[in-house]
């Protein structure tokens, strides 16, 4: 039992896998970095390791390497976030491929017999070397980041950048730059594409390209509903106040939970596919909602996102991005598998 979950849908999460990969016509990298983006990563992991589609997984750091492996992944495993002097052995222990980004990074490395690949800032800022040639007999491939894919004069720049850097390597089984948006402009010369919030069927840009399908139900029970009269007011603040007699249900699933407080008295929920709308101030554990001409009861299911609406819808709202939203769910939301 669980007062909140996160239902991820199998066919809905290969059927998306297989139109990116038919899109692209490349393997996939598969991004499950912080928790796979907050939708739970040893959930979706094994099933992942299943799918010939998926050539690797990617991490931000060791520890979530570690933990994957300790699950049973077998397939490829890079860490995007670097090395640090003491993690070294784990990379050799669990089986990592580290991404190399920095001089320090190969220090750490020195004498480890294994593969690494090699990241290059080709206008994001963050990690990755300029134009330096790593000559190392141990480097496999090359990456780099798109910036703002919606830009697309700047990502042509960044690829022009990016290719002239590939022309000092040979024989590289890797190449990969391609983010979820980043697909859209199918790049000659990668070997992969690396994604992860597309898998779950949101969509990084308008008029996406490739066909998706929701792969996410996000919803929580009602605690309570009874009837307020006209003039009261409801949550912290009182920064709502009834207008005439109103059904006023409590949902179990508040800031704590991931639901950001800047979407009070904006966001929709849904209740058997009806726009509910948030009233007052979204607290710690608990929502409240107008459920004024529905027949909602306590214990029934409130959809926070699925059919009706994305994460990308809520975080427009929030003025914030989807991936802000889906990092924050808690780790009291249970996540399962479901068809």
């Amino acid at each position: 039992m669980s007062r909140a979950e996160l239902r991820i849908g199998i066919r809905s999460l290969e059927g998306n896998i297989k139109s990116l990969y038919r899109f692209s016509q490349k393997p996939i990298i598969a991004v499950l970095k912080a928790n796979a983006y907050g939708v739970g990563a040893l959930q979706v992991a094994l099933l992942m390791d299943k799918l010939e589609e998926i050539s690797a997984l990617a991490v931000a750091c060791v520890e979530e390497g570690i933990d994957l492996r300790k699950v049973g992944v077998r397939k490829k495993i890079l860490v995007l976030g670097g090395v640090l002097k003491g993690e070294e052995k784990a990379f050799v222990e669990y089986n990592l491929t580290p991404v190399v980004s920095h001089k320090e990074h190969l220090k750490a490395l020195a004498g480890l017999n294994i593969p690494i690949q090699i990241k290059y800032d080709t206008g994001m800022g963050r990690l990755g070397f300029l134009e330096e040639v790593i000559k190392d007999d141990r480097v496999e491939g090359i990456l780099s980041h798109l910036s703002s894919p919606l830009d697309e004069e700047y990502s042509k720049l960044q690829i022009e950048r990016f290719v002239k850097i590939l022309n000092h390597y040979r024989g590289l089984k890797y190449v990969h730059m391609e983010s979820s948006a980043g697909v859209v402009y199918r790049i000659p010369f990668t070997t992969h594409i690396r994604v992860g919030l597309a898998l779950y069927g949101e969509k990084p840009m308008p008029n996406y390209l490739v066909s998706l399908t929701p792969a996410l139900e996000l919803r929580a029970k009602i605690l309570s509903v009874k009837t307020l009269p006209a003039g009261f007011s409801v949550s912290y603040s009182r920064t709502y106040i009834t207008e005439k007699s109103t059904r006023v249900g409590v949902v179990a699933f508040g800031y704590a939970d991931g639901l950001m407080k800047s979407l009070s008295n904006k966001a929709y929920l849904f209740y058997k596919g009806k726009p509910v709308k948030i009233i007052g101030n979204i607290t710690m554990d608990m929502t409240m909602v107008d459920l004024t001409n529905t027949d909602a009861q306590v214990g029934d299911w409130i959809e926070i996102v699925g059919q009706n609406q994305s994460f990308t819808d809520l975080a427009k709202l929030a003025g914030t991005i989807p991936y802000e939203l889906m990092t924050n769910l808690s780790s009291r939301i249970r996540r399962e598998l479901c068809l």
